[in-house]
């Protein structure tokens, strides 16, 4: 009987430790995955011909880029916006 509870403690240790080891998995795949690079083929080529283009005409690539994410994330809260209205209309 007195290797019972010593058992039971061993178990809970080596589930913890599995548990441990799970997690640390997890976020090593998780941060490799945020190391891969999500540009496509020739992107950088095309990045460099835009620059120029832009710069050719008195125009900054960076202003522009900067417009760009602008736009998407005005055009995300729009439209996040209206689905918390046709939420709040359902919920009515």
């Amino acid at each position: 009987m007195s290797n019972q509870p010593h058992r039971e403690n061993q178990q809970v240790k080596t589930l913890e430790g599995r548990e441990k080891q799970s997690m640390a998995a997890s976020k090593k795949s998780a941060r490799s995955k945020k190391k891969k690079s999500a540009k496509p083929t020739g992107f950088k080529e095309f990045e460099t011909l835009a620059k120029e283009i832009l710069e050719a005409n008195d125009g900054s690539y960076y202003e522009w880029l900067h417009k760009q994410h602008q736009e998407i994330i005005l055009n995300f809260n729009v439209q996040y916006q209206k689905q918390i209205t046709d939420v709040a209309k359902q919920s009515e």
